[in-house]
């Protein structure tokens, strides 16, 4: 990565966000605003989360085009952003710096304790847990992470604490452009082969991935995944790790599910701590236990921090509850790969064992089904019924090889659920609120426009 300026030369500076809705950017924005900057950007779509930075005194515009670049400083783009853009042409032709959403993060991470998040799953509430319990062992950090923190309803945290919080993003490797103090992994699962090719390049990217860390504070990884065991042995790193096997250094027991409420034992050392957790799933036991690892690492106080657990708001759209009326609960998550996907119907189902589970899923990326296809219809192992929304393409070009009746064919009798294709969210609505037998859980899950229709669920059932 090329030298970049100290943190306080951002500071002041007009930087311009193409794309400012995107995932990661807005948060960015607001973050560089609170740092000083002054923040332009465009999207072709203008999202509630925009109406926050605009008040923030940000300039929205609801177009790409070479005139939203006057005055500016730097230009800030993300991957998703394609070369031929207006403004990333008018950019070049008027030689202002082009910045990777990556390269100004680690700008601004730079000369903190910084602590990085990695996994591909769990990443976002991970970090939050971190954010949560560091500031409850008074640490205020700075955070910024992938998903609205429903406390705050933001996402991202400022503080003065020294701590800089963030999730690091692996799907197109910019994750390599940061250097954290400390780096933490969740887990490493097969997924963005688009980008990668195949999963043996994905763990090689993790393993540079931990090598990024400072060798005396090191690496926090998940003892129960055996592809993070195998990428960080040998790391010449210290290493710190979690789970629920033997040898984890920081392990759960005795875990228990009651509704929305876990509890667990944690066992740090000789010392042990119950701690109650205000989300569903061993997936997320995982997640707050990385958050008590973070802690150890860092030398900060575990009892505190497995006490503040039970305070922990969440995030929002990650099993997200919308509706609890009449018997039926409705919950959104962004869900979006397999193992994702899965966590998120085996946490309902271990919450209400003999509650009836509609999925109503909206499948992410034409490339995510061709390379992951038997994966994706396995996923959705659990449910009662599903209902299969269009793919939302997110930029890519429809796939002739997709018939959607025989993607739905196959997660039926891959998984053993009966499925509905449908090509309207209000027609997935009815049919969903349809399907419920009290009880009745119902699920909107996929990392599009899904959440509509949870949001519709919602209103139909309070109103």
């Amino acid at each position: 990565m090329p030298a970049d300026p100290p943190i306080n030369s951002l500071k002041s500076k007009h930087l311009h966000f193409v794309g400012i809705g995107g995932s990661g950017m807005s948060g960015l924005a607001e973050y560089a605003l609170r740092q000083g900057c002054r923040v332009t950007g465009s999207d072709s779509a203008t999202p509630d989360s925009l109406n926050r930075l605009s008040a923030m005194g940000a300039k929205i515009f609801d177009s790409h085009a070479a005139t939203n670049l006057q005055d500016a400083d730097e230009v800030v783009y993300s991957t998703a952003i394609k070369a031929d853009n207006a403004e990333m042409v008018a950019a070049r032709s008027m030689n202002l710096p082009l910045i990777h959403r990556s390269e100004l993060l680690a700008n601004f991470m730079r000369g903190t304790n910084s602590v990085a998040i990695a996994g591909t799953h769990g990443k976002t509430t991970t970090a939050a847990l971190v954010t949560h319990v560091l500031a409850a062992c008074g640490g205020d950090p700075n955070a910024v992470i992938g998903g609205v923190m429903v406390d705050t309803q933001s996402s991202i945290r400022t503080g003065s604490g020294g701590y800089f919080i963030i999730e690091a993003d692996e799907s197109d490797g910019s994750f390599l452009n940061y250097e954290p103090v400390l780096a933490a992994l969740t887990n490493i699962d097969q997924d963005h082969l688009d980008f990668y090719g195949t999963f043996e390049n994905i763990k090689s990217a993790f393993h540079k991935y931990l090598l990024t860390s400072d060798p005396d504070v090191g690496v926090v990884c998940c003892w129960d995944d055996a592809s993070v065991r195998e990428v960080s042995e040998g790391i010449g790193r210290a290493r710190l790790t979690y789970g629920t096997l033997l040898g984890s250094e920081v392990r759960a027991i005795d875990i228990r599910q009651a509704g929305m409420e876990t509890t667990f034992t944690a066992m740090v050392e000789r010392d042990r701590f119950l701690c109650k957790l205000p989300l569903i799933g061993r997936h997320n036991v995982l997640n707050a236990l990385c958050s008590l690892a973070v802690i150890r690492a860092l030398g900060m106080d575990v009892r505190r921090a497995s006490e503040s657990l039970e305070f922990f708001g969440g995030v929002s759209r990650r099993m997200e509850l919308l509706a609890n009326v009449s018997g039926v609960r409705v919950f959104d998550d962004y869900a979006h790969n397999p193992g994702k996907i899965q966590a998120c119907i085996a946490g309902a189902r271990m919450a209400w064992p003999t509650h009836q589970i509609t999925v109503v899923h909206q499948p992410h990326r034409f490339s995510r089904l061709e390379t992951m296809y038997d994966r994706m219809t396995e996923s959705l192992r659990g449910a009662d019924d599903v209902i299969l929304l269009p793919v939302y393409a997110a930029g890519e070009s429809p796939s002739k090889r997709h018939d959607p009746q025989a993607f739905a064919a196959d997660v039926a009798l891959r998984s053993s659920t009966r499925t509905h294709v449908l090509s309207d969210i209000s027609e997935a609505c009815r049919l969903a609120l349809h399907l419920s037998r009290h009880p009745a859980i119902i699920l909107t899950i996929g990392a599009g426009d899904v959440w509509k229709v949870g949001h519709m669920l919602r209103e139909q059932l309070i109103g």
